[in-house]
């Protein structure tokens, strides 16, 4: 068999040496208050950073990246919209056409009198407003 470049067995060296150490050092409570210290630290550092990235951009009236990530949220939910409608349109396709119905002379047809001129000049269905995500 054979030996070990000598950089492999200098670091096995090294590795048995302070391995012992560190294993200690990293279970004791004031490196775990430590950690988490240094966590919340680096997680307010971001996010100053970014609100302050976000607004210089906005005074040169450009998107930031919580603008385009915000945008590709309402871009997903309007992709699943038209999915479900899609497939909701082509469930209504393959139905089959339901025979008229037996006219009865005393009633009415239910949409005669709201009936819509055929050039289709009727009133426009409602807008859905945009939708923003919780904590925008």
């Amino acid at each position: 068999m054979t030996e070990a470049p000598l950089w492999r067995q200098a670091y096995d060296a090294a590795e048995r040496r302070v391995t012992p150490h560190a294993d200690r050092l990293v279970r004791t409570p004031s490196f775990a208050v430590g950690a988490a210290v240094l966590r919340r630290a680096q997680a307010l550092a971001r996010s100053s950073a970014e609100g302050v990235s976000a607004r210089a951009w906005h005074l040169l009236n450009l998107p930031a990246g919580s603008d385009v990530s915000r945008l590709r949220t309402q871009i997903g939910a309007l992709d699943r919209e038209v999915r479900r409608l899609s497939v909701q349109l082509e469930l209504e396709r393959r139905r089959p056409a339901r025979p008229p119905a037996a006219r009865h002379p005393d009633v009415e047809e239910p949409h005669a009198e709201c009936a819509e001129p055929a050039d289709g000049a009727g009133p426009r269905p409602a807008r859905r407003r945009t939708q923003r995500p919780p904590g925008a």
